[in-house]
């Protein structure tokens, strides 16, 4: 079905387990919120403790993109691989990725544990937002190896074209993660109450677990499996593999570090603002995974095509991507409108932060459709190993567009709150504007390996 079955069918066969996985991974943050907003009965400030992981977000998404863009390289190599039918550059491809990350997240943890002060006092948060903030990323950071297990091995099956595997083991991960928050945040069956930093130590069990079981299943499940002699990294291979991950890996830091400055921006305007965005921030974060499911199908359905040669066929997969993400994300950002109050008074009691919510999902929520585009876009350039486009995207969306124009409407023109909503809403507009633009020439449509199969004369034309 990826190589010539119908496109839109394939989308979602494809696409549910992934949007399934996604949806797990975001309950992570969801379930943080919603029981950290109910620790009033320990003393604590909800308002302030639903804000203090709203700071790890960037730090820790900041240090994750270092290394994560090696996972765009392993579903790129690995899917065309697949596609022109080398299965054994399928293993090996799926062997490095796995032992370079495994070496880069050990290295990540200890510099983001070392640097987590430093960089909570550089973004200016508040004093008290950082002595809950501070223990809470520490614990993160701890659970990164882990993390980043799942992550590879989910990214090294999505290129094969294997997306039910990590949905079950995500779905397991946050399961217990759902069974844990609310005994380590409160101190349930005896055990002390850890608050904050309890919902920090929860992740880390159940991502701990997680990260195990997908290292077993690499070398002993009935999907895709490699051999222990995959995992010794060859010279050849690693420089492929850097060649197309670094350019992903820089720009997803460069859009970190921009998610960093702008939650500064955040920071400094109140914890009431901080708040709304924590809690509007994972709202939205939801309905990413239609984004991430049908964006991540299309990265594998491209690049199998590509390496079985199937240019005209891409195409068609990414043109009916763009479509499908943009109908259903209206339709999302629609229902934000209508619910947008509703929706925050789930999470917090708090009416300041009630009222705010409202603003943001009226104002940034309308747009989302618009960062469904632009993730196709980038999609089209990753599944083809052509990551400087997507590096060049990304850098644009952030750092061309989203903080200037925040910190032009928030600060200089002194519009608050509302000045920072506005400007992410224009940084996504127009950054989709641009990616449609880029993605139309037609430059991405050629595959990333040497290895190439007979096919038909139809399968390449319309290059």
């Amino acid at each position: 079905m990826i190589l010539r079955g119908p496109i839109a069918k394939t989308l979602f066969i494809l696409g549910w387990p992934m949007m399934l996985t996604q949806f797990f991974q975001m309950a992570y943050n969801l379930i943080d919120t919603y029981w950290l907003g109910k620790t009033g009965s320990l003393g604590l400030n909800p308002v302030e403790a639903v804000a203090a992981p709203s700071l790890a977000w960037p730090i820790v998404f900041l240090f994750i993109s270092l290394a994560s863009g090696l996972s765009v390289a392993g579903v790129a190599l690995v899917a065309q691989y697949t596609g022109a039918k080398d299965e054994e550059e399928v293993k090996k491809s799926a062997g490095q990725v796995m032992g370079l990350l495994t070496l880069m997240s050990i290295v990540i943890c200890f510099v983001g544990i070392l640097a987590t002060d430093t960089v909570l006092n550089f973004m200016g948060a508040d004093p008290a937002l950082i002595e809950l903030a501070s223990p809470y990323i520490k614990v993160i950071f701890v659970s990164m190896p882990f993390m980043f297990m799942m992550m590879t091995y989910a990214a090294i099956l999505r290129g094969w074209g294997d997306m039910k595997t990590p949905m079950y083991i995500a779905a397991f991960s946050v399961i217990l993660n759902i069974v844990l928050d609310p005994i380590l945040i409160f101190g349930w069956g005896g055990l002390p109450a850890y608050g904050v930093t309890g919902a920090a130590l929860a992740t880390l069990i159940s991502r701990s677990i997680g990260g195990f079981i997908c290292f077993y299943l690499l070398f002993r499940g009935k999907s895709l499996t490699i051999k222990w002699s995959h995992l010794k990294l060859e010279k050849e291979k690693v420089i492929q593999i850097f060649k197309i991950g670094i350019p992903a890996s820089v720009g997803q830091a460069m859009v970190a570090f921009g998610f960093v400055i702008l939650m500064g921006f955040v920071a400094q305007t109140s914890t009431v603002v901080l708040a709304t965005y924590g809690v509007g921030n994972r709202v939205i974060n939801m309905v990413f995974v239609i984004t991430g499911g049908l964006t991540g199908a299309a990265m594998t359905m491209i690049g199998q095509n590509l390496g079985a040669n199937k240019i005209k066929r891409a195409g068609k997969v990414l043109n009916t991507t763009m479509a499908l993400t943009a109908i259903l994300l209206f339709m999302c950002s629609t229902t934000f409108y209508i619910f947008r109050k509703p929706i925050f008074e789930l999470f917090i009691n708090d009416r300041e932060v009630i009222e705010e919510g409202g603003r943001f999902l009226m104002i940034f929520g309308m747009s989302i459709l618009f960062f469904g585009v632009f993730g196709s876009a980038q999609s089209a350039f990753q599944a083809s190993g052509q990551t400087v486009p997507s590096m060049i995207l990304g850098i644009i969306r952030l750092w061309g567009l989203r903080v200037p124009l925040v910190f032009l409407l928030a600060f200089y023109m002194d519009w608050g709150a509302t000045g920072i909503w506005v400007g992410m809403m224009l940084s996504n507009v127009i950054s989709a504007l641009v990616a449609i633009a880029w993605v139309s020439r037609g430059t991405w449509k050629v595959p990333v390996i040497d290895k190439k199969i007979s096919t038909k004369p139809s399968d390449v034309t319309n290059v």
